[in-house]
């Protein structure tokens, strides 16, 4: 298997995708007029308290406040000496939802992707202290961003400063400990991680916490240790405490001119982001098609992931590179990635025997229904037929890849209901299930799945991590409104002659008036080639005409009278 990472970089957008085998695996998009905040850190003013909801605003500087949840507040802080029954907030309960990535820190054995989470341990609290913990009207507080602004909320914030690096995660506001991500499964490994990581600290100046990340596991050596690891995770601890002094000295500064706001830190570009993020170890090479972001990203691959270094390439062909045909070891290539975007935003998805996936989106959840289409049992090759085949069920295995790979390629979060092909043989459902599971595994998003139901559904949740392509690349249609359908040529047709004979048969004036109907093309023609509206006129003696016009959607239309 080869795999890429492609990055288009212009001065109003940037995009990144993965290529698994010369197809779409993962797709990133980084707009200038719509960045995200996440991890970006702020010196804000808090401007409003809500003890009763434990809910905090403060002023950031954005056009809507940034709302702190209780939660996210440094409790410890926030007592004196005679109320303190509230012990350290320790590393493995802290909200970690603004990592890229999905890390997460945990002391026992990570459970299966199809088991839930169990939810973090919050410290028990006397309501009465709240008013206490709370920060006051007018109080300068540091936060960090871990959720963007959603229609009328602001960003949400935590006051535990999380910076993250490809290894590490560096959590300087909090108490001084030790987790490794739920993805590292290996427990020997986990145990010499959290040792090495309670060595780094001890032996370091920096105060506060550590999480090994899952790209640890992933630069393992050869010989499962911690290889060359220790120096890469030093240098990193020590980066990351550098970053950390200049968003402290920042703060000062920001204190001094008494700002009532200030930007401390602002999170990677994408471009750069993408080596901590995004691109493993078994990416083969990345192609940037813009001069200056290829030596941005060279110059932060030294600090970030020097092992890449000397497969970043700067594509200067005259053909743009995400309209290049892109080899692959199977066939000899397969679509550009701009035709590969823009069937990952088509409802049709097609299988590779004949069938294929229709995916719909509402706002509680997405469907995915899975069809045999014209594969009946015969070879792909469509000349020989296979006796015995079961076309329900090697369908529904062939979907158990695509769907996999569009839920990645497509970013789809929350519910999913997968419509399977009815199977009779348990055995057939299991192993359906099986493959299900297993090719979810390559999926950096949390899942979960349930058993197939009678009706050959599987319920399943994947973790929204950002919006989904759609979400990202589309709006809702102004003549449908997001339905997908309009009415029929028929419809509005029928619909313009029920007006006509209501308007007719209440107004004596209108029949003696001449009445002028400006409509689409496609319902001129219908009009005009059936007799409805002839009979109309010849019926009431009216006087009435057809005018198009080209601006007209097929449903919009106007009645006007002279």
């Amino acid at each position: 298997m080869s795999k890429h990472a492609l990055i288009n970089a212009t001065p109003f957008e940037t995009r990144l995708v993965i290529i698994d085998d010369g197809r779409l695996d993962e797709v990133f998009i980084e707009r200038v007029q719509a960045r995200s905040l996440v991890g970006d850190v702020y010196l804000g003013t808090v401007v409003r308290v809500l003890p009763a909801m434990g809910s905090v605003f403060i002023d950031v500087g954005r056009e809507r406040s940034a709302f702190l949840h209780q939660s996210d507040i440094m409790l410890p802080t926030r007592l004196s000496s005679q109320d303190d029954v509230v012990t350290p907030t320790p590393i493995t309960t802290l909200p970690m939802a603004h990592q890229t990535g999905n890390e997460s820190s945990a002391q026992s054995q990570p459970k299966s992707k199809s088991q839930s989470k169990p939810k973090p341990t919050k410290p028990k609290l006397d309501p009465r202290l709240l008013p206490k913990l709370l920060p006051k009207v007018g109080e300068r507080v540091v936060v960090q961003v871990t959720k963007d602004e959603f229609g009328t909320k602001g960003v949400r914030v935590t006051m535990h400063i999380a910076l993250v690096g490809r290894y590490l995660v560096y959590l300087p506001t909090s108490p001084q400990s030790v987790g490794v991500s739920t993805r590292i499964g290996t427990k020997a490994y986990r145990t010499k991680l959290k040792a090495h990581l309670t060595s780094l600290l001890s032996q370091s100046s920096h105060t506060g916490g550590l999480i090994a990340r899952s790209a640890c596991e992933q630069a393992l050596g050869d010989d499962g240790g911690l290889a060359d690891m220790g120096e890469r995770m030093q240098a990193e601890l020590n980066h990351l405490g550098v970053l950390w002094a200049d968003i402290s000295q920042a703060r000062t500064q920001a204190s001094l001119h008494k700002a009532r706001y200030a930007l401390l830190y602002q999170e990677l570009p994408l471009a750069e982001r993408a080596l901590r993020d995004i691109i493993t170890d078994d990416i083969q090479s990345v192609w940037i098609d813009d001069r200056a972001a290829y030596e941005r990203v060279r110059h932060a691959g030294h600090t970030l992931m020097p092992s890449i270094t000397s497969v970043i390439y700067h594509h200067d062909k005259p053909t743009p590179l995400f309209a290049q045909s892109v080899p692959d070891e199977h066939r000899s290539s397969t679509p550009d990635i701009e035709t590969q975007l823009t069937h990952a935003l088509s409802r049709h998805c097609p299988l590779p025997s004949g069938g294929y996936l229709i995916i719909e989106h509402t706002e509680a959840m997405t469907t995915i229904d899975v069809n045999t289409g014209s594969y009946v049992g015969q070879s792909r090759a469509g000349s020989q037929s296979r006796a015995g085949v079961d076309v329900a069920y090697e369908t529904n295995k062939e979907a158990v890849t695509a769907i996999a790979r569009e839920l990645k390629v497509r970013n789809i979060g929350g519910i999913i209901i997968l419509d399977f092909i009815d199977m009779d043989k348990s055995a057939h459902q299991q192993t359906v299930l099986d493959m299900l599971a297993h090719a979810l595994k390559a999926d950096p998003a949390t899942t979960n799945i349930t058993q197939i139901s009678e009706l050959g559904l599987v319920e399943m949740t994947r973790k929204r991590t950002r919006p989904s392509l759609s979400d990202e690349l589309c709006e809702p249609c102004p003549v449908c409104h997001g339905t997908g359908k309009i009415k029929s040529v028929q419809t509005v047709a029928f619909e313009i002659l029920r007006s006509l004979m209501s308007r007719l048969a209440n107004s004596t004036s209108f029949k003696k008036s001449n009445v002028t109907i400006k409509v689409s093309q496609s319902v001129a023609d219908y009009l005009s080639s059936h007799q409805d509206l002839s009979n109309l006129q010849k019926l009431t003696n009216t006087s009435i005409h057809l005018s198009i016009n080209t601006s007209y959607h097929q449903e919009q239309y106007a009645i006007l009278v002279e």
